[in-house]
């Protein structure tokens, strides 16, 4: 009996080329049995502990709450950088090590990979993190206030191939609206993806936002050799000597 759910979660989970980080879910992807963290396996090498303890690491966030104020979120009045599609935490784990002087904040949709980041940024006590598990968009419009987000990084994100579906990436003149209006002055994003026609697509709407200026990409961690972001899907890719392409925007002063 196990087997063969371990087996149907494993199906699911790869039954589609799954991302996260698009602001629609692969919500197919993730198994049904996967929300309670207990006892299943997602992929062969990210064994879901029995018992995730996720606070104070994941926060949920009343959807009429309003604008979040940082200081109040982390203790601190440390700068704040927001990553979306964190998956299991690779990219907010290193951040947050190399750069204790800056707070992170963690949007996920998929809950397994989102209670698995909280737990394993808790167990190594880096509480200058915090995750949400939500769709990115909506949420930055509701959560996040104008001008108090110094990086926002998207490594990877699903890049929706087929035609009909574009209107589901992430990377859209809506997102990008939000992007700009919460950086604060001088503020950066930086994207990476392994997809081509993505990629495109991506230079393509930011240059409808001349507001964002394009700027060379530098990476926001060291120590990676000659990886850019050390996020799992690049550690993956670059086995498979798939190219990468990046992009950088910083808002004016």
């Amino acid at each position: 009996m196990w087997g063969g759910l371990y087996a149907q979660s494993v199906n699911l989970l790869y039954s589609c080329r799954h991302r996260v980080g698009s602001h629609f879910a692969h919500t197919k992807a993730v198994a049904p049995h996967s929300a309670a963290c207990g006892g299943f396996f997602i992929g062969h090498s990210m064994a879901l502990r029995a018992n995730l303890i996720v606070e104070p690491i994941l926060m949920n966030v009343p959807e009429a709450q309003g604008y979040l104020r940082w200081p109040e979120v982390f203790e601190n009045d440390q700068s704040v950088q927001i990553e979306i599609g964190s998956g299991k935490g690779a990219f907010l784990v290193a951040a947050a090590t190399q750069q204790p002087q800056c707070n992170f904040l963690g949007i996920e949709w998929a809950r397994a990979y989102c209670n698995f980041a909280a737990d394993r940024l808790r167990r190594r006590g880096l509480y200058n993190c915090r995750m949400v598990r939500a769709e990115a968009l909506g949420w930055i419009q509701a959560h996040v206030a104008t001008a108090s987000v110094a990086a926002v990084h998207i490594y990877f994100p699903d890049p929706w191939p087929k035609l009909r579906h574009h209107k589901r990436r992430l990377i859209q003149p809506a997102f990008i609206q939000q992007v700009w209006r919460i950086l604060e002055p001088l503020g950066k994003m930086r994207i990476v993806t392994d997809h081509p026609g993505y990629f495109s697509y991506m230079e393509e709407t930011l240059a409808g936002c001349p507001s964002l200026r394009r700027v060379p990409f530098d990476s926001p961690l060291t120590g990676l050799d000659e990886m850019l972001v050390g996020t799992n899907f690049e550690r993956k890719y670059a086995g498979e000597n798939r190219p990468f392409y990046s992009l950088a925007v910083r808002k004016p002063s």
